[in-house]
Parts: structure tokens; C-alpha cells; sequence
């Protein structure tokens, strides 16, 4: 085994890398996370050529290094949850920085070796926090009747996703197994938001009882807070200001649970039930209409008999909660709001408005901020101050903050991230695919209805995500282009390395007898 973690085997001809449709079959009989080779057996370079898969014989032992890795993941996620440190001050903020820093000392020599897909993620996110700064200096507000946000605020929202981005490039880079990082972040997301869905139903059962004491995670002043409002609805986010927020949390960690779980059919169905009331109660519609569908599509798709059974259950079980909690008049989950989605007939008014809250349609609550905006400075927006209005939308922030160039650089973000996914999985592992597919669909779709890739607490589980699931690492950019095949079908091959001295193979001959 050489430096780089690869066995050599001592025969005539040359070795490659096993690209992921050649290696499948070996990665699930093996259960191994290292890169696999061909290798020619026989130097004959005609038809009677063949090639072997070689997998490494053992699993890598886990070392401290690798236990840090995961240990800054898990603090990332877990910030995510914690309140505020101070006015404008967030856990998150402070936890990101931090670990962005020390990943950065550990591992700057990963940035040189950024994939070119994901250099243009960042690129247009860059492109987007640039023109909003130059934005800031360019007319004022005032001339609209809204005031400005505040200029931290707009740079928090744009730069701190950024930063954990390339903290979770770094942390990935370092560590050999991706699958193993990706599951440590599913479970902590799964473990944090089972233990706001309890948070939430407290509060169901006794309203305005926790307000106070949630207030630190709210808004960490003594204002008053969207969710104090959303209560009133019937609407209950937990340590979420906002149940949109909330709804995008419940969404990811679904869809981290159907992949963390699919081997456990009963531990899947004990943290379907618990998610899928949690969603339920902030009655918000991007859990309802995207994130549950998404999570119901992976739970069959290329799934086994037990990760079915497990969704089955759940879905018995979620019906038996809500059913029980439907029978007491005061404490329905998901209040008013869900029951009139659920029986839209009982509602006047057009699908469009009620499915989206009035933000499309003939009266969109949107419409007001994109006018303002077209009308003052429409190609560079009011910059980082923003406007004191309801963006609603990734879009219309984008287009507040900075223009209708701030719309493109988001449709860029978007476009990027899918040509990532289309990157990513040709060698990845089918469920690591179609995780990272869930997370695309609800980032790109929610972003219709919350600022997905910059809201506050969430944007930072979004981007950590993307970079564990959607970002190749620098040790797989040989696999951004599979091999072309031969004319008569068999695998080309590309340009390879010499072979080490025979010295090096007795593990791998032990291997193979015992195949």
C-alpha cells in the first residue's frame, strides 16, 4: 500500500482508477468507502485482454485527526440550534467562524485543489456579496418609505455562507471517508430537530408557557418575535423565529433521516413520526409541499424492503398522532392554516394564493418589493442595507440587495449547485446521489418561498450539506470524466502510473485467495 492509501498488485500492464459504474458491484459486496482500481491481468493487448476491480483489503483504523473532522461537524450543526450570545450575535455565527478558521490552519492546501464546479458556486456567491457592498454605497432608501435593515444584518446573510461553505470544503478535504462525515451531520441534524419537534409540541399543549424562556433564540432581545406572532396561528417552530425556517429544517432532516436510517427500518419510523410532526406543526408550506414529498420519493426510490417498511410505519404512525390530536379542539396540530390546506374547498379564493400564502397570484404580497426595487435602482438594488420589507423569496432579496445582477448571480448559485450534483454522481454512492438530489430540490424550490441558501440558522446546515454531498473532493477529480469506451465496448484507458516494486503486494495476494 503506497502513500496515497492504494495497493499495488504485482502483475504485467498498467492501473487505473475504477470509475463508479465499475466499481458498484464491488463497493456493495465489500461495504468499503476507498477508491477501487482496475487492473490488467496478462500483458496481451488484444480482445482476450481483462481487468480486475481492486479494493483495498481492510478498513482504515479511525484516527484523531478524522474524530476532530466529525467533532467540527457535529459542533456546526448542533450551533445551529443554540441561542443567541449576545444582541445580533448568534451560536451559529460564532461556531462557524470559529471552525472555518481552525479548518483553514489545518487545511489551507486544499483551497488550490477547490473542483472547478464547485470554484463556480463560489464565484457567484462571491459575485453577489460583491455587488451588494458596492450596492450599499449607491442611492438611498429613503426615497421608498421603508427603512434600511441594518448593513451587518445584509452581510451576515450573504457572507456567512460563504464561510461554511468552505469550512465544510475543508473539513471534507481532510478526511477519508465523505460517507462517514455526511452520516455523523444526518444523525446530529436528526437527533437536534427530534428534540425541537418536542420543543414545538410543549408548546401546543401549553401556549405561551415557554415564550420567555425561547425568546433567547428567537430574537435575543425583548422584542417582539415572528414566532411569538406565528403562535397565534396555531403555527409552533421550536428555537425557530420563523416556521418557514423551521419547515426547511424539518425538510433536510427527513431527507438526512431516510439516508442515516435506510438500514433501520424501526429507527427510521421512530424519527419519521417525530420529524414529520414536527413539520406538521409549523404548518409551513415548504415542508408540506416539497420537503415531505422529497423525503416519501427517496424513502422508495432505490430503497430496500426495509427502508419502505420503516416509512410505512412512520406514516401509520404520524396518522395516528394527528388523528389523536385532531379530536381536542384546542390543540389541533398545525392549527387553522393546515386544515384549510388540507380541505382547500373550505377557502375562497384561488389554489395559487392559498398554497403560497398570497406571494404569487392576482394580489402577490411580492409584487410591492419588486416594483420599488425596478423603480429606484432596479440593476443594483439598495445593497447590503436592504429594505424593511418581507423578501418572501430568495429572489426578491436578491433583487433588493442587489439587482436584477443579484438575480443572476442567485439563478448562477442554483444553476452551479445542480451541475455540481450532475458532477458528483457518476462516482458517488447511490444514496449519497439522492440525498444530495433532496437537498438541491428543496434549496431550489423552497428559495421560491424563503431565502434558502441566506436565511439565518438554516443557511448554514444548508451549506455544510452542500459541501459534503454535492462538492467533489479534491482526491476524486479524476472522476469528473469517466473513461470513453473502446469501439468494441470495453473501457479506455487513460493515462496511468508506473507500478511500485513486488514488494508491496503481499496483502493484496492475501486478499484476493480469500475472495
Amino acid at each position: 500500500m503506497d502513500a496515497n492509501g492504494l495497493t499495488w498488485v504485482e502483475a504485467a500492464g498498467e492501473a487505473r482508477p475504477v470509475t463508479r459504474d465499475e466499481g458498484q458491484r464491488h463497493h456493495r459486496r465489500s461495504g468499503t468507502t476507498l477508491p477501487g482500481r482496475l487492473v490488467q491481468k496478462g500483458n496481451s493487448p488484444g480482445r482476450g485482454r481483462q481487468w480486475e476491480s481492486i479494493m483495498p483489503a481492510h478498513r482504515s483504523r479511525v484516527t484523531a485527526h478524522q474524530r476532530t473532522s466529525e467533532a467540527a461537524i457535529m459542533i456546526i450543526v448542533l450551533a445551529t440550534f443554540g441561542p443567541y450570545l449576545a444582541a445580533g450575535i448568534r451560536t451559529e455565527q460564532a461556531a462557524v467562524c470559529a471552525v472555518a478558521g481552525l479548518a483553514l490552519l489545518a487545511g489551507a492546501r486544499h483551497l488550490r485543489k477547490i473542483p472547478a464546479r464547485a470554484m463556480l458556486v463560489i464565484a457567484a456567491m462571491a459575485t453577489y456579496l460583491a455587488v451588494a457592498a458596492f450596492a450599499a454605497i449607491g442611492p438611498s432608501n429613503q426615497a421608498t418609505g421603508y427603512g434600511p435593515v441594518g448593513f451587518l444584518a445584509g452581510l451576515d446573510n450573504l457572507l456567512l455562507p460563504v464561510i461554511a461553505l468552505t469550512a465544510g470544503y475543508l473539513i471534507a478535504a481532510g478526511h477519508p471517508d465523505r460517507r462517514r462525515l455526511l452520516r455523523v451531520a444526518a444523525l446530529t441534524l436528526v437527533a437536534a430537530l427530534a428534540a425541537n419537534a418536542a420543543v414545538s409540541y410543549l408548546m401546543l399543549m401549553s401556549p405561551g408557557e415557554y415564550d420567555q424562556l425561547l425568546s433567547a433564540w428567537w430574537v435575543g432581545d425583548t422584542g417582539v418575535s415572528t414566532a411569538e406572532r406565528a403562535t397565534t396561528m396555531g403555527r409552533y417552530s421550536g428555537i425557530f423565529n420563523q416556521p418557514a425556517e423551521a419547515g426547511v429544517a424539518y425538510s433536510l432532516g427527513l431527507i438526512a433521516a431516510v439516508y442515516a436510517l435506510r438500514r433501520q427500518p424501526m429507527m427510521l419510523a421512530a424519527a419519521g413520526v417525530v420529524l414529520t410532526i414536527g413539520g406538521l406543526l409549523t404548518a409551513s408550506k415548504i415542508f408540506l409541499l416539497i420537503g415531505l414529498p422529497v423525503a416519501l420519493w427517496q424513502t422508495w426510490t432505490g430503497s430496500s424492503w426495509r427502508t419502505r417498511a420503516g416509512a410505512a410505519l412512520a406514516v401509520c404512525g404520524v396518522l395516528a398522532v394527528f388523528d389523536h390530536q385532531a379530536r381536542q379542539p384546542d390543540t389541533p396540530i398545525g392549527g387553522v392554516l393546515l386544515g384549510a390546506w388540507l380541505d382547500p374547498g373550505s377557502r375562497s379564493g384561488s389554489l395559487i394564493d392559498l398554497y403560497t400564502a398570497s406571494r404569487f397570484g392576482d394580489n402577490s404580497t411580492l409584487s410591492r418589493p419588486v416594483d420599488i426595487v425596478l423603480t429606484h435602482s432596479p440593476w443594483f438594488g439598495f445593497g447590503l442595507d436592504g429594505l424593511r420589507v418581507a423578501y418572501d423569496s430568495a429572489w426578491v432579496e436578491a433583487l433588493v440587495m442587489a439587482g436584477i445582477v443579484g438575480v443572476a448571480a442567485q439563478a448562477a448559485i442554483v444553476a452551479a449547485l445542480g451541475w455540481c450534483w450532475l458532477g458528483v454522481r457518476r462516482w458517488t454512492d447511490p444514496a449519497v446521489a439522492r440525498f444530495g438530489a433532496g437537498v438541491l430540490v428543496v434549496v431550489a424550490a423552497g428559495s421560491l418561498g424563503l431565502p434558502t441558501t441566506t436565511a439565518n440558522r438554516i443557511s448554514s446546515v444548508v451549506w455544510l450539506l452542500v459541501a459534503l454531498s454535492l462538492v467533489s473532493p479534491p482526491s476524486r477529480r479524476w472522476a469528473e470524466k469517466a473513461p470513453d469506451p473502446l469501439p468494441d465496448g470495453r473501457i479506455g484507458v487513460p493515462p496511468v502510473r508506473q507500478l511500485p516494486p513486488a514488494s508491496t503486494t503481499s496483502t493484496l495476494s492475501r486478499y484476493q485467495q480469500g475472495q
